[in-house]
């Protein structure tokens, strides 16, 4: 992790972040200091990692959000301004991955990850604002916040933000993602993490069954069009086709399919069977009907296959017939 934290750090500039300082990262994580004085040597720490002239831990406890401030008041002299930024620290709450926000006057950044300066939660500081949410069993249970370093101006005694390329933005954004990750450990350590809920769980199975069954559509018409390819086929001999035929089960079973019998609609098993004066034998449907097991179809060639799922297994003991394969 610090190999990579560093190499992300190295990337953005000369000024930012060095092998002393993210070693140092690791050593305060790894050590033993209560959680007020862990979070009092971390920000400082951070700002010396990003060049940055202030920085907050934001944490959660019984509902309540607090902050720990590192020379963050005077970014924000008004009343007015304090209530912008409680608002750009609300909505950093709300989510899972950095953001990072533009000062308000700035042109309208490009990447997705960003809170642009012209949305409903303007950043009321001149910095750019680094904001990256500590997540525990998917939600955040803290927030870290960095003001990014202002330059020198054209004009004496003025400063302006730092021009950053989408590449260099992206860069901030990964570096704090992995400090993140590191000052988690920490926080797990010094923290009551928050127990999991039936409700949390609930919702994140449900949206992983959606998932998986949003891929398991896509397998399904991915097979089918490739099947489409092979309609009208007819290979040199009968053990070919029973081949192909078995290829195909072989497939479809692996992902818990079968082919649709184009005679009656139900889910079957492609088959290629000996009949008559077919030489290579003829495909049929293999399935289990009400009133047993049916064979429909008899093609000489690779019929259409169209693809649904796998029906339930049958109960021998009673249905009276034998287990449907």
């Amino acid at each position: 992790m610090s190999v990579t934290l560093e190499q992300a750090l190295a990337n953005l500039s000369s000024t930012v972040g060095s092998g002393i300082q993210v070693g140092s990262l690791a050593e305060l994580v790894d050590g033993d200091l209560p959680l007020q004085s862990f979070l009092e040597q971390l920000l400082p720490l951070l700002c010396d990692l990003y060049a940055a002239p202030a920085a907050v831990a934001w944490l959660k406890t019984q509902g309540a959000i607090f902050g720990v401030r590192y020379r963050m008041e005077s970014l924000l002299p008004t009343v007015a301004h304090q209530r912008q930024h409680e608002r750009l620290v609300q909505l950093s709450w709300q989510q899972n991955r950095p953001l990072l926000a533009e000062p308000a006057g700035l042109p309208k950044s490009e990447p997705s990850d960003l809170i642009q300066a012209n949305s409903d939660v303007p950043n009321p500081t001149n910095h750019r604002l680094l904001f990256a949410p500590i997540v525990h069993s998917g939600e955040p249970i803290a927030v870290l916040e960095i003001a990014l370093p202002m330059q020198a101006g054209m004009h004496a005694g003025t400063q302006q933000s730092i021009d950053l390329s989408a590449a260099q933005k992206q860069l901030y954004l990964r570096s704090i993602q992995l400090v993140a990750q590191r000052v988690y450990g920490g926080l797990k350590r010094r923290m009551a993490m928050p127990s999991t809920g039936l409700a949390q769980v609930t919702r994140e199975l449900t949206g992983l069954s959606a998932q998986i069954q949003s891929l398991h559509i896509q397998i399904q018409r991915a097979i089918e069009n490739r099947l489409a390819q092979f309609q009208g086929l007819s290979f040199a001999t009968l053990a070919d086709n029973q081949e192909f035929a078995r290829l195909v089960h072989q497939l479809l079973d692996s992902h818990g399919l079968r082919v649709v019998c184009p005679e009656c609609g139900h889910p079957a098993i492609l088959r290629c069977l000996r009949a008559g004066n077919a030489k290579n034998g003829v495909f049929v449907f293999d399935h289990y009907l009400d009133s047993g097991r049916t064979f429909h179809g008899g093609p000489t060639t690779v019929p259409v296959l169209k693809v649904t799922a796998k029906p339930a297994r049958r109960n021998a003991s009673t249905s009276g017939t034998a287990a449907q394969p």
